[in-house]
Formats: structure tokens, sequence, C-alpha cells
């Protein structure tokens, strides 16, 4: 559903007369990423977020510098044990869940490492909380960040967070913060959340 959308969404960025005009040839919907996208395009698409008010946003902020030597050496273990992170707050709350890493390689053991990481931390919590219920439907993917919707939200509220922790610059965050549901700030122990804001 998402995936239809954001192409309509798409469809009528690469229509916009205005917007046609500042665009460079080689501009395609696999080129909507937050890092290097044109401003305007980040606005429109920060308001298509808002927009999707069944979706619940949480953000997992990591300062690489600070975690244990063998995450920072290893970043596939890293994204793996993050990944965990996250589906712990989730995993009791939902029959289904998916899970989708933004990926370009197809290396099947690549893939199988860094979805044990994530069961790892995730069985773990269970263990530590038996009295959860932990008979749910949970999946992995593995999609260039092009290919599924979800991965190019995620990828634009990584930037608007980002550049909060960053560069102090609130101007991305502060368009798509009604989306945000909860930030936990791993290194430094804080949880942002509505009631209690970034």
């Amino acid at each position: 559903m998402i995936y239809k959308e954001k192409l309509q969404l798409f469809d009528q960025l690469l229509n916009d007369n205005q917007l046609t005009k500042i665009f460079l040839s080689a501009y395609t919907p696999d080129a909507f990423h937050a890092q290097v996208d044109y401003p305007e395009v980040m606005e429109k698409f920060y308001v298509f977020i808002n927009s999707l008010k069944e979706n619940k946003i949480d953000v997992i902020v990591v300062d690489k510098l600070r975690c244990y030597v063998p995450l920072q050496q290893n970043s596939g273990k890293m994204y793996g044990v993050m990944a965990g992170q996250l589906l712990k707050n989730i995993c009791h709350q939902s029959n289904n869940t998916e899970v989708i890493f933004s990926r370009k390689d197809s290396k099947l053991k690549l893939q199988k490492e860094l979805e044990a990481e994530v069961e790892k931390v995730r069985l773990d919590y269970l263990q530590q909380h038996p009295n959860l219920d932990a008979k749910y439907s949970l999946a992995y993917h593995h999609n260039p960040h092009y290919t599924h919707g979800a991965l190019q939200i995620a990828d634009y509220i990584s930037f608007a967070v980002f550049q909060v922790f960053e560069n102090q610059n609130r101007k991305w965050y502060d368009l798509v913060k009604p989306s945000i549901g909860k930030i936990q700030d791993i290194c430094n122990k804080k949880y942002f959340t509505r009631s209690n804001p970034l």
C-alpha cells in the first residue's frame, strides 16, 4: 500500500512543471534519497509521510564511536543488534511484524548473519520477560531502498533526526515530527516521545 502511494507521489513530482525545471535529466524514483535530494522534493515527501496516519515510526539513535569495538568493526553486526533493539519495543505489541533491511547486495550469508543478530536480541528480551506473548508473525526482508516505500520513509526520517543530533538543524525534523512516536538515544540512555519531545 505504501509503495503504491509513494509511486503516485513520485509520479506527481516528476510531472510537476515547477520541479522539472530544477531536476537533472537522470532524476528518477531510484534517486529519491534524503541525503542528496532536492529541498523542494524533501518538503513534499515529509508532508506525504505525515499523511500516512496508520503508520507508527520509532527511531533508534546510535553513536557508532561509542559502541563496543566489535560493533564498530562490523557494521552488519551493529545494524543487526540495533534492529533487534528496535524490535524489542514492538515484538509484543503487534501480531504481524516485518523487518526490512535496506541492502543492495543479495548475499544470502550476509542476510542470515544480520537476521541472526536481530534474533539474538529479540530472544534474549523474551527470555527476560517470560510473561510477554511471543506468538506473532515475524518476517525478514532485504531490499534496495527504492523498492520499498517504507525504506524510503525510514531514510527521510533518519536524515531528519540525524540533522538534529549532528548539526542542530531542526528544519526537517520539525516538518515530520508529528509522524514520529518515540526516539531512543541508546548511547545517552534517553527517550524522546511526543510528551517529552526532542
